[in-house]
C-alpha cells in the first residue's frame, strides 16, 4: 500500500517545519521564529493525527508516548491559535542581574509553563490536553519534544498496515 498523497504532504510538512526550527535556532536563538516553526510542526502533526484517527481504526488503539505527546501539542497549538500567547520561551544564557558564582547555561527554547498561558475560552477548554501538556511537554526543549514526535511517526510509519507506509 502506498502512502496517500495528503498523508505524505502532512508528514513532509512536519519534517520541513522541524528543519526550519533547527535552522532558526542554529543561526540565532529567537523565540519568535521558534514559535512560528514549532506551531507549524504542531499544526501538521495534529492534522495528520486527526486524519489517521478518522481513517484507521487500529491507529486509535496504539499505546506509547506518541498519542499523549500529540494530544499535548494539540492543546498548545489550540491555545496559541485562539489566545495568541508566546508558548515558547528562551532559558539559559547570561541574564541580568548577575549573581556569583556565575553559572552559564546554554540558551535554549523551551515550551512555556502552563501557568503562563492565558486561560482558554470556555468553548476551547481541554482539561485532558492541558494535563498532558503539563506532564509531557511543559518546560522541555521544543526540539526534544518534536524529535520525540518524529520518532513516534517513524514507528507508526513502519507499523504493518499503517496508512503512512
Amino acid at each position: 500500500m502506498s502512502t496517500p498523497p495528503l498523508y505524505r504532504l502532512a508528514l513532509t510538512a512536519f519534517h520541513d517545519a522541524r528543519a526550519r526550527l533547527d535552522e532558526n535556532l542554529d543561526a540565532v536563538i529567537d523565540s519568535g521564529r521558534a514559535l512560528v516553526s514549532a506551531m507549524e510542526a504542531a499544526y501538521w502533526v495534529n492534522a495528520l493525527d486527526l486524519r489517521l484517527r478518522k481513517d484507521d481504526p487500529s491507529y486509535k488503539q496504539l499505546d506509547g508516548d506518541g498519542p499523549d505527546l500529540i494530544r499535548a501539542l494539540r492543546f498548545v497549538r489550540n491555545r496559541a491559535a485562539h489566545q495568541l500567547p508566546l508558548v515558547v520561551e528562551p532559558t539559559g544564557g547570561i541574564r541580568a542581574p548577575l549573581t556569583f558564582p556565575l553559572t552559564v547555561e546554554p540558551l535554549v527554547i523551551r515550551w512555556a509553563s502552563g501557568a503562563s498561558l492565558p486561560p482558554a475560552d470556555e468553548r476551547h477548554e481541554d482539561p485532558k490536553g492541558e494535563a498532558l501538556y503539563a506532564k509531557r511537554i511543559e518546560g522541555r526543549e521544543v526540539r526534544d519534544v518534536l524529535k520525540d514526535v518524529d520518532r513516534w511517526l517513524s514507528t507508526e510509519q513502519s507499523r504493518p498496515g499503517s496508512l503512512l507506509n
